[in-house]
């Protein structure tokens, strides 16, 4: 039985093109019309009015991003995140931004063939790229595979500022992000998610351990944050609420006011809505690619709510310490397994993963709210974990590279 939604006559945005662009399409996304415009908004953020162009006037942001990292320096980082995750329509459509702003295609073929873009061969350096983006487009791959490993100070020693390096995490991750929501969108629509995973992969699996608690944690900034009384009326309304003020990670996300805005509003959108899935599920999700990724911050803050809404903390405790292999009952099972399928990249989650979870009654709109708020994940967790560390682990992530 299928929900009533609102009219799908909304303009074709880039996620449609990314997601496939179907009739069933439009109208899973339009269950929630207000993520369709956040959306298209934080594109146009972070891409467009680079250019000092929006695709629509109906998602025009009241704050442009202007920190000075390129549009060409925006769209190779944005190319090579979707070449990773193999996503045909967003590797043409991030070429063509590529294309325009940096007035050749060369570039385009290097990262798109992941051939050398430093000069680093005598190949290429005939036609080595600008080392900016040459240093936007590894730190993309790194975000986009290793976040934990994408620490600022390549980007430093490339010449970005430290506002500017928020602005390139803010990019690479909403693109992860756009990747990651075009595929679970697909798949709901479709059967296929479009990454050419082969269906019959078995689902991914989270490991649990130690390191993964329930206890409030301290986060560290590799980039030193916005003070209290350096954050203006507009920032304070983009943090929407003291909680966020009073947090270094919010106030570090400041550096970038225009996509900070839309970013909360999609945080708050994809989590609070009414109906659809349980809220405790929706944390649930954000844990379960928590794990994946390996945010244990990110991982405490959404285990301790999703205990604290589901009321009774065993079970989220036991998904800590034995990820995928955890007794959680089989509903929380499949949704957690589905959340991680969209985590990888390419994503893994299949068919089979959301006939499962229709089985079991979930909804369309609950279906549609666990993509969104897995799909999320993949852009938090990656600026938590490359724009600093848990008390701790820096030193013990150091180690370990010092030791191989």
């Amino acid at each position: 039985m299928h929900e009533a939604v609102p009219k799908t006559d909304h303009p074709l945005d880039v996620l449609d093109q990314f997601a496939g662009a179907t009739q069933e399409l439009a109208r899973l996304r339009a269950l929630r019309p207000e993520l369709i415009e956040l959306e298209q908004r934080a594109y146009d953020v972070l891409f467009q009015t680079a250019t000092g162009h929006v695709t629509s006037p109906r998602t025009a942001p009241a704050t442009a991003t202007g920190t000075g990292v390129s549009a060409a320096e925006r769209a190779a980082a944005a190319l090579a995140v979707a070449v990773e995750h193999r996503r045909g329509p967003a590797v043409d459509h991030y070429r063509t931004l590529l294309d325009t702003a940096a007035g050749d295609t060369t570039t385009a073929d290097r990262i798109i063939t992941r051939a050398p873009l430093d000069g680093d061969t005598a190949a290429a350096t005939a036609a080595a790229t600008p080392r900016r983006i040459a240093a936007a487009v590894a730190h993309a791959r790194l975000l986009t595979h290793t976040p934990a490993e994408g620490g600022p100070d390549a980007l430093r020693a490339a010449g970005f500022t430290d506002p500017q390096i928020v602005t390139l995490a803010q990019t690479i991750a909403f693109a992860n992000h756009q990747m990651q929501l075009a595929a679970g969108l697909a798949l709901l629509a479709t059967g296929d998610s479009g990454t050419g995973t082969d269906p019959g992969t078995p689902s991914t699996t989270v490991a649990g351990g130690p390191r993964y608690t329930t206890d409030v944690l301290t986060w560290r900034p590799a980039i030193r944050p916005l003070a209290p009384e350096e954050l203006s009326e507009e920032h304070r309304t983009a943090l929407a609420g003291k909680a966020r003020v009073d947090t270094p990670y919010f106030r570090t996300l400041g550096h970038d006011l225009g996509i900070l805005a839309v970013r909360t509003a999609i945080d708050l959108a994809a989590f609070t809505a009414e109906g659809g899935l349980p809220r405790a599920e929706r944390e649930l999700a954000a844990t379960a690619v928590s794990l994946y990724n390996g945010c244990v911050y990110c991982a405490s803050v959404h285990a301790r709510l999703t205990a604290r809404l589901h009321g009774d903390p065993a079970p989220v405790r036991r998904f800590l310490a034995y990820g995928s292999t955890a007794v959680l009952g089989r509903r929380w099972k499949l949704i957690a397994r589905f959340a991680a399928g969209l985590a990888p990249v390419p994503a893994t989650a299949a068919e089979a993963d959301v006939e499962a979870l229709r089985a079991l009654g979930l909804t369309e709109l609950a279906l549609v709210d666990l993509v969104h708020c897995a799909a999320f994940f993949g852009w938090a967790n990656r600026l938590m974990l490359s724009l600093g560390s848990v008390e701790g682990e820096a030193q013990e992530n150091a180690e370990r590279k010092a030791t191989g």
